[in-house]
């Protein structure tokens, strides 16, 4: 008579071994939630962390920079062969019927003497940029005779942020421009309230120097139009930027590795 014995310990797994392995799977899991963040962040940033404008994502340029007030930013790309200049201006909006306004001051950083685009809803709903000369603190005088011309403008708002995206054509030899931008709280009879006078509010301008880029030099650079929508537009084009997507490439190939080493 022959018996059968069985060694039950040879068919259990390792508890320490079990535990490891559950941990691996977990950190790998996180791993690529965190990855999965990082993308989604990247994508709908209202900052500099991206490289196409902060709204119209199918628009890119060769150059942003985080303005230091307004929690606001300005993508550009300078095309010193023709001195155009296409901008994407971003800000959150005070409240929601506020405007939001980006210009150039010819003499200084200043306000008084800058000329500027203001965009801002409608009563309709619809998107409107207009253009100004600010010859005051208290009153702005709609105008269409600018230092720059501008050969197309549009205007965006998504989740309460609003952005301008326009095309200018600068006077010729331009290095640097003194850039003045701003919010303010409301629209009324289709005149823009006078913005607050806090501190975020009087620092908001400086200096922005087109030969300084980091996509390059900025001589080979084109300026991008505007998607067709809102606002005001006279159909002429400008060419595209190249597209630098560096920081989605980056979290690309660390979301590779975290799949091909765990």
């Amino acid at each position: 008579i022959s018996e059968t014995i069985s060694f039950p310990c040879i068919n259990i797994k390792s508890p320490k071994f079990s535990i490891s392995a559950k941990m691996a799977s977990l950190l790998h899991l996180q791993f690529i939630f965190l990855i999965a963040f990082l993308l989604i962040s990247t994508a709908i940033s209202n900052n500099c962390s991206s490289s196409p404008a902060p709204i119209s994502g199918n628009t890119h340029f060769a150059d942003c920079t985080d303005l230091p007030s307004l929690k606001s930013s300005l993508h550009w790309t300078y095309n010193s062969t023709n001195s155009t200049l296409a901008i994407a201006f971003a800000a959150p909006l005070p409240s929601s019927d506020g405007w939001i306004s980006w210009g150039i001051n010819p003499i200084k950083p200043s306000m008084i003497g800058t000329q500027c685009l203001i965009a801002f809803k409608a009563s309709n709903g619809s998107m409107i940029v207009n253009t100004y000369d600010l010859t005051s603190y208290t009153s702005i005088t709609q105008t269409d005779k600018l230092l720059f011309k501008v050969l197309n403008s549009k205007a965006e708002y998504s989740n309460g942020v609003m952005q301008i995206l326009a095309t200018l054509v600068l006077p010729s030899n331009m290095t640097t421009v003194n850039q003045v931008w701003q919010v303010g709280p409301a629209v009324k009879d289709g005149t823009p309230v006078a913005h607050k006078f806090d501190p975020d509010n009087l620092k908001s301008k400086g200096t922005l120097n087109l030969t300084t880029s980091s996509g390059g030099d900025g001589k080979n650079a084109t300026a991008p139009v505007p998607a067709g929508g809102g606002g005001q537009s006279d159909n002429k084009t400008g060419g595209s930027s190249r597209i630098w997507s560096n920081n989605t490439s980056f979290y690309v190939f660390i979301m590779f590795l975290g799949v091909l080493f765990f």
